[in-house]
């Protein structure tokens, strides 16, 4: 199998992997403070749009770097089992707590970060696309399983993802798509550009040492330092005139250079150990942590929304998301005691679960 890495290599990787998805869910927690409870939006300086450029491609592009699988043949009960696990992993335990979370629908003094409408139904929009995207990959994998040329293959798996990220993501090109407006609200299709980075990391680990190689390319990833730190110094006038341009690069340059980084600098010590089981439980936290955002910050916090102090937000952002994290570990370390409660409710199946 050219080009593709073994099991042993990557099991080498999988601790700075781990602490990179901690970092990843850190930020998306950290967002989700600055929005919801301070009140930050894109017209505040702030230094969530960097935040975000690094937070929800990673993870995707992540999950698509498991997601392949070296040697197997999709036959269609592989493809079946395939689904069927990452329901019960992903999709249950998204329809739990968004039941819930609908049911008490958190708020204070009207102050909310539900909609009461359709959109509610794809609120955890993060953990339904994957679930999509692993559904979508997988009925590719089955079509193509009887095609022997292994680049014709990524090629097709790449041009799959390249057109759902202009379909979705483009919004000149989503607008006019020739569907209703509520069947795409219902599909959540808004979400589905970001298959496209799935896709680039299921290609990155069935070529896995050119990827590597390239990685490790000094000129690269310098002129990836270079293009992301441009892109952000005039990222104004770059989002105002050319805002699809400037997304697809920063979102391209964040993910190799969040890689680069942890890669040839992993967290040492309790800090690596603390990032790598945050690592481990990011679909907890970030089913639970919306119970615990506190909303009632925002009457508190107007100042910042009037006098912009990016040090400050971050500070107090970043403070209060560690306690949100603490707090939503110590739920999902109470679910978990039971391996049936966690089976029934976070879709994880321990050794000694019994379930069909």
């Amino acid at each position: 199998m050219d080009n593709m890495t073994t099991s042993s290599t990557i099991g080498q990787r999988i601790d700075y992997i781990d602490a990179l998805k901690g970092f990843l869910i850190l930020s998306v927690v950290m967002c989700h403070v600055a929005g919801f409870c301070l009140g930050i939006q894109d017209d505040i300086p702030s230094f969530l749009p960097i935040l975000f450029e690094f937070r929800n491609p990673p993870f995707f592009f992540i999950s698509g770097f498991f997601a392949y699988k070296i040697g197997v043949v999709w036959g269609s009960r592989f493809c079946y089992k395939t689904i069927k696990k990452k329901f019960i992993a992903i999709a249950w335990p998204t329809f739990l707590f968004l039941a819930v979370l609908l049911y008490v629908h958190p708020s204070y003094h009207g102050r909310t970060f539900l909609h009461d409408n359709i959109k509610d139904l794809w609120f955890h929009w993060f953990t339904l696309s994957l679930f999509v995207f692993f559904v979508f990959y997988s009925i590719i994998e089955l079509s193509l399983s009887s095609l022997k040329n292994e680049k014709i293959k990524s090629i097709i798996l790449l041009a799959c993802g390249a057109l759902s990220y202009l379909l979705f993501s483009v919004q000149s090109v989503y607008y006019i798509l020739p569907i209703n407006d509520t069947i795409k609200q219902l599909m959540g299709m808004e979400y589905w550009g970001f298959y496209f980075f799935f896709i680039l990391g299921v290609l990155a680990r069935k070529h896995y040492t050119p990827f590597i190689e390239l990685l490790n390319n000094n000129t690269f990833i310098a002129v990836c330092i270079f293009v992301f730190i441009l892109f952000n110094i005039f990222n104004q006038p770059l989002q105002n005139n050319h805002f699809n341009l400037f997304r697809i690069i920063t979102y391209l340059t964040g993910i190799i250079l969040v890689l680069k980084f942890f890669m040839s600098y992993p967290p040492k010590g309790y800090l690596n150990d603390i990032m790598t089981f945050v690592g481990k439980r990011t679909l907890d936290i970030y089913l639970i942590h919306y119970f615990f955002l506190p909303l009632a910050l925002y009457e508190n916090m107007s100042v910042l929304r009037d006098t912009p102090m990016p040090i400050i937000e971050f500070a107090l952002t970043f403070s209060i998301s560690l306690v949100i994290i603490a707090m939503s570990l110590l739920v999902s370390y109470v679910i978990r005691l039971s391996p049936t409660s966690a089976y029934l409710i976070l879709g994880y199946k321990s050794k000694n679960t019994k379930a069909s």
